[in-house]
């Protein structure tokens, strides 16, 4: 059996959010529920996951700036030596920038979908000012020196075209930020309105070629991403569905707000740490997380497809992956 170690934890620390985003898969949970875990309990989390080698920790949501202890979960994580990063729609991040660098954050991954205002509410179904709030937020993030990366996840009709695709270059080499293009996941969709609104990411990393942008690298890290380098700016290529080389390059395990421990996006409902957390039994939890981590063998994604790929960065061979 193929084993995969675990290096990173995706922390849903909460299902509530201030947007409405059309694509929005939730990280695969329900919205409206309470959050079960508290800054502490994320503490105990990765002092005991610590010990077989977990130290990445990314805090998405729902929107995790809408907890008012987000601060206190990255301090408690950083104590417990692990490092931590946030996806934020960054409508808050202005207000939270402080506080979050003081807490220790590495960096914030903030959710930009097109660099036109019309077009970014109309995705996210957040007033007409949000870009410009969430812009404040970035620039707040670089002038803190915290690392800052541009989310757009590529959909067909707002962001695709050569004109949006160089905007959104020209904004990250502004803030200073890295940006990455993620493609459109089956996840919380309809299949009409996945079909209405996926476009391929290669369409995207088209439009870059004949922009000028050079290949660099792949991201051997984290799931062997495409690396791309415009204007200087560093731009990453997300395809996480049907695509067998992202697949078997993954160490991240994801844990939702309620306790529940998921192999994938696409897996079933996950296995309960809850307890394990609550009663402090580290040993218990790290025995739950290897087992998932062996019960994963060779899947964890998407049925096995074409791999993308730059020009040049093609891996010698491919590897299966099946559905988690």
């Amino acid at each position: 059996m193929f084993f995969r170690g675990l290096l990173r934890l995706r922390l849903s620390v909460t299902s509530r959010c201030n947007y409405s985003c059309v694509f929005c898969h939730r990280e695969g949970q329900p919205r409206g529920a309470e959050d079960a875990l508290t800054a502490e309990d994320y503490g105990f989390i990765a002092s005991a996951l610590s010990r077989i080698g977990a130290v990445h920790y990314k805090l998405t949501g729902g929107e995790p700036l809408m907890r008012d202890d987000v601060d206190a979960v990255v301090a408690r994580i950083v104590r417990a030596g692990g490092s931590v990063s946030l996806v934020t729609n960054g409508y808050l991040l202005r207000d939270w920038a402080e506080r979050l660098a003081a807490a220790g954050l590495s960096r914030v991954n903030v959710s930009v979908h097109s660099a036109d205002p019309a077009r970014y509410s109309a995705v996210t179904g957040a007033p007409p000012d949000s870009l410009k709030r969430a812009l404040g937020g970035i620039a707040k993030c670089a002038e803190l020196g915290l690392g800052v990366k541009i989310n757009a996840v590529v959909l067909r009709g707002v962001n695709t075209d050569r004109e949006s695709v160089k905007e959104l270059v020209r904004l990250a080499s502004r803030a200073g930020a890295a940006l990455q293009f993620i493609e459109l996941m089956p996840v919380g969709l309809s299949p009409r309105e996945f079909d209405e609104l996926h476009e391929p990411v290669e369409t995207v990393v088209a439009v870059l070629s004949s922009l000028g942008a050079r290949p660099l690298r792949l991201r051997e890290d984290l799931h062997n991403r495409p690396v791309y380098e415009l204007g200087g700016v560093k731009i990453e290529i997300v395809k996480g569905y049907a695509n067998p080389v992202f697949c078997v390059a993954c160490s991240t395990l994801r844990l939702t707000y309620d306790g529940k421990l998921l192999l994938c996006l696409y897996g079933s409902a996950g296995t309960d740490i809850l307890p394990y957390i609550r009663g402090r039994d580290a040993e218990g939890l790290i025995r739950a997380v290897v087992a998932a981590l062996v019960r994963r063998g060779r899947g964890g994604g998407g049925p096995a497809g074409e791999l993308l790929s730059a020009p040049g960065l093609r891996p010698a061979g491919e590897v299966p992956c099946s559905k988690a």
